[in-house]
């Protein structure tokens, strides 16, 4: 799902800032996708010149102007039509599998520690799906718990494969 698609859906339920974007993004898709927030703002910019979305600015004396924005009518269709859309398979990069393959180059020490340091970044990300656990389950619907709680299995799935990898290595290294 690219960005367009996720501010649109987002804007589906209602108006929002480029910063309560960036916090829903962050809350609900920054585990799960490769989009940036810096892509944010400039969706933003484009989807308003297509038309999907369209901007207000909210005036503020005592703080900086609120520039506040909406879906539109031509914004919900293509919202709907794009969730339409047949999925395929998505092919995943995996920049830890593609050095896996040429490991054979890397001394033992060396493969162990690249898989050891892997191994302990997705358990910090597993942490900080837990950290949220409790928004998402006050705040999300039932699509949206159950995605949340499906990259919860896919990062168990990567600590239980990366596992076993190491496993692998530190026989082939006795």
């Amino acid at each position: 799902m690219n960005i367009h698609t996720i501010i649109l859906g987002f804007l589906m339920k209602k108006s929002m800032t480029g910063y309560e974007l960036k916090n829903a993004f962050s809350l609900s898709f920054s585990f799960f996708s490769g989009i940036s927030f810096g892509s944010i703002y400039p969706a933003l910019k484009k989807m308003e010149q297509e038309g999907l979305i369209s901007m207000r600015l909210e005036i503020q004396e005592s703080a900086p102007n609120k520039k506040v924005y909406s879906i539109t009518a031509a914004g919900e269709k293509a919202f709907h039509s794009l969730l339409k859309t047949p999925l395929l398979p998505e092919r995943t990069r995996n920049a830890f599998l593609a050095r896996l393959f040429f490991f054979s180059y890397l001394d033992a020490e060396d493969r162990l520690e690249i898989s050891e340091q892997y191994l302990r970044n997705i358990l910090e990300e597993q942490e900080r799906l837990e950290a949220v656990r409790p928004q998402i389950e006050e705040t999300a619907d039932p699509f949206q718990k159950e995605c949340f709680l499906f990259g919860v299995r896919i990062f168990a799935a990567y600590v239980e494969n990366v596992s076993r990898t190491l496993e692998t290595l530190k026989r082939i290294s006795e």
